[in-house]
């Protein structure tokens, strides 16, 4: 013991304490080389072994079942059903997003519950209604049927080209197509016996509104089945006959010359016609006619009476437009 205490003594007297820590961190530092060498050497055997267990006993992976479309599941419910509603559309459904899919099978069964038919009959039927009407207007059909999507959009919170009034745009394009020209007729230029009657309905207005006028004549003779020169007899008797001619039904008149007029403004911008060369702007003259004829008679008969005193000491005004109350100034009768 007292040598070894004398070795250590002279060892660190020849060599001094800063060395021997120096060695003995070297020591741990090579011993801990040594450890993490023999952990790494194991754990990538032991990887080995279990990559090897893996491809020796493979497991079955299961992958989660894919959830059927809404037209997978429609078309495994209703077969024949789902057949028809892809034949009226023209469509592989299975391309269509679940949301079309669904809101033009819909709009197809709105239809059919509507139109008191199956869907297979749907085209058929509309297109045999649309016929009773000349083949000339499918031009104005076509317009107005597409107006009508947006109100059926708002309705049903639907995608435009979902609605029942696309399809039967599709159908009746299809169907004027088929037909040919036979609008033709109407946009032709006008001839001169088109001129000549309509400054006989018209004989105060100017020729580019004549053109306009005998384009809607025409569209109206169409319609009507019945020539340019009988139109205004044949519209102011079915007036008259609807209207028994009292002056207590008189209101309706101006009711419906309202109406018509507004359907005028409304419809010129699409026609590419001022408002009163629309046929709703024709009628409106021929209705004024008829109104102003009638305020004579009701006038002459002592019939037209004041609403507010009830007095029958009246007037007409310029033009024969509206009643004037000779009592108490109200005015009434007209627009």
């Amino acid at each position: 013991m007292s040598w070894l205490c004398y070795s250590f003594g002279s060892y660190i007297g020849n060599y001094g304490i800063f060395h021997i820590i120096k060695r003995f961190v070297s020591m741990i530092w090579f011993i801990l080389a040594i450890i993490f060498a023999i952990l790494a050497f194991y754990f990538h055997n032991s990887a080995d072994k279990m990559e090897n267990s893996t491809k020796s006993n493979p497991q079955l992976s299961y992958a989660a079942p894919k959830s059927k479309t809404y037209w997978e599941s429609f078309k495994e419910s209703n077969p024949t059903k789902a057949k028809e509603i892809e034949t009226l559309w023209g469509l592989d459904f299975y391309t269509l997003s679940d949301r079309d899919a669904r809101e033009k099978a819909e709009t197809l069964e709105r239809l059919s519950k509507g139109m008191n038919c199956s869907i297979s009959q749907i085209k058929e039927k509309y297109l045999k209604d649309r016929e009773k009407y000349p083949a000339s207007l499918f031009p104005d059909m076509i317009e107005s049927t597409s107006r009508d999507s947006y109100k059926e959009m708002e309705i049903f919170h639907i995608g435009e080209g979902n609605t029942a009034s696309a399809l039967m745009v599709k159908w009746l394009k299809e169907r004027h197509k088929e037909l040919g020209s036979p609008d033709a007729n109407i946009s032709a230029p006008a001839s001169e016996k088109d001129m000549e009657i309509a400054k006989s309905y018209f004989p105060y207005t100017k020729i580019e509104d004549l053109q306009e006028r005998i384009k809607s004549l025409r569209v109206m003779s169409e319609l009507y089945k019945c020539p340019i020169e009988g139109l205004e007899k044949l519209y102011k008797d079915d007036v008259m006959s609807r209207y028994d001619g009292t002056y207590e039904n008189f209101h309706y008149l101006p009711e419906t010359y309202k109406y018509m007029a507004h359907r005028a403004y409304e419809v010129a911008p699409r026609e590419a016609l001022k408002p009163e060369n629309t046929s709703y702007g024709i009628m409106c003259d021929w209705l004024s006619d008829i109104m102003k004829a009638e305020r004579h008679k009701f006038l002459d008969s002592g019939q037209a009476k004041c609403p507010i005193c009830e007095s029958t000491d009246v007037k007409l005004l310029m033009f024969d437009e509206e009643f004037e109350c000779n009592s108490c100034g109200c005015r009434f009768g007209g627009l």
